[in-house]
């Protein structure tokens, strides 16, 4: 009973270790790679330019967090069959996957900060469209409470099994 433990204090520590480097490291590396593409194809493709962009993915983060709170702490239950485990961790690295290109093209928009050759006015995004961070962040702001009303909604629906023990003979 004691190496089952030890895996799975193992196992959490490498899906935190693992949650660090893709929700803050790879974000900060994506900022110069992916953030100015998707900004420019946002304003150009989605419908209503960039500011309904950000509007959608200041509302797509808290839920994605919440929906990959959930998918991690159900691929560390041992109780579950390993087939569901496995899905569940399938869907916490689409999760981090997600929001590593969110957070990539949201730090992208902040007006502080350098663009990619250090300028201190901002990158070329935040210049293009000033108030970019201000609209992404009150869909963020906006986004939580939803994200509890979903949780909400999800215990309700499928409520949390309580672990039997077996009796003791």
């Amino acid at each position: 009973m004691e190496g089952n433990t030890n895996r799975q204090r193992g196992l959490s520590c490498l899906v935190i270790v693992g949650l660090i480097l893709g929700l803050f490291v790879v974000p900060a590396f994506g900022k110069d790679q992916w953030g100015p593409v998707a900004w420019r194809w946002a304003g150009a493709s989605w419908p209503g330019g960039a500011y309904r962009f950000a509007v959608a993915a200041g509302l797509a983060v808290p839920l994605l967090a919440v929906l990959l709170f959930l998918c991690v702490t159900k691929a560390v239950e041992p109780w579950e069959p390993a087939l569901q485990r496995f899905a569940w961790i399938v869907g916490a690295v689409v999760c981090v996957v997600i929001l590593e290109v969110l957070f990539g093209a949201i730090l992208e928009t902040w007006p502080f900060g350098g663009g990619r050759r250090g300028s201190p006015g901002g990158t070329d995004t935040s210049r293009r469209y000033p108030a970019l961070w201000v609209t992404g962040l009150a869909a963020t702001l906006v986004g939580a409470p939803l994200a509890k009303a979903f949780i909400r909604v999800y215990d309700r629906l499928f409520p949390p099994r309580v672990r039997s023990k077996a009796p003791q003979i």
